[in-house]
């Protein structure tokens, strides 16, 4: 399963995938997410799972979702 993380950075917030991705910066919280979800569904239609975790600026975990074949129980 990839796993795609948005976090806080100095400056921005970044999206980070693993493994193997390259970071992504954006200025925006909410348009680092809706890059994130993105990315997950387009790796859930190559047949791959995918999760997304969701961190606010003090480093919680306030959002996880999967896609693709784990996230229906599968």
């Amino acid at each position: 399963m990839k796993t795609i993380t948005v976090k806080p950075v100095p400056g921005g917030w970044v999206v980070d995938q693993t493994p193997g991705g390259m970071p992504l910066m954006f200025l925006g919280g909410g348009r680092a997410e809706q890059k994130a979800r993105e990315l997950a569904e387009r790796i859930s239609r190559n047949g791959e799972a995918a999760e997304v975790e969701v961190h606010d600026r003090g480093g919680r975990l306030i959002g996880h979702f999967r896609y693709g074949a784990e996230a229906l129980g599968a």
